[in-house]
């Protein structure tokens, strides 16, 4: 049995990396600008909860689940997927039991 280990990035993944360098700082800066909707609708949807947090390194916030919402933040993601169709990760599957973290990336500038 031959076990091969890389250890260098993949072509491909040079060539990903050289056209993102290429394309300078105003085109990360345009995509970036377009995440500023998802996540104050996100903040908005969210601000009745004990606590948000997140929203200014990455595309989630993570928001507390009231203590008294009746079930645990599995149960609650999967109600939200079942009855809105909306997807959320569980907090505990992030280390953080009680809270859910909610992506903003994937969201339409103009339906937010």
């Amino acid at each position: 049995n031959l076990m091969i280990l890389s250890i260098c990035i993949s072509l491909m993944s040079q060539h990903a990396a050289l056209a993102a360098l290429s394309a300078g700082r105003s085109w990360v800066q345009t995509n970036v600008d377009t995440l500023s909707p998802g996540r104050r609708a996100m903040q908005e949807a969210l601000s009745n909860l004990p606590n948000v947090v997140g929203g200014s390194g990455a595309m989630y916030l993570m928001g507390q689940l009231p203590p008294n919402c009746g079930v645990d933040d599995v149960q609650f993601a999967e109600l939200l997927v079942e009855e809105y169709g909306v997807a959320v990760i569980p907090g505990s599957y992030c280390g953080l039991p009680g809270w859910i973290r909610v992506c903003y990336s994937n969201l339409e500038p103009e339906r937010c």
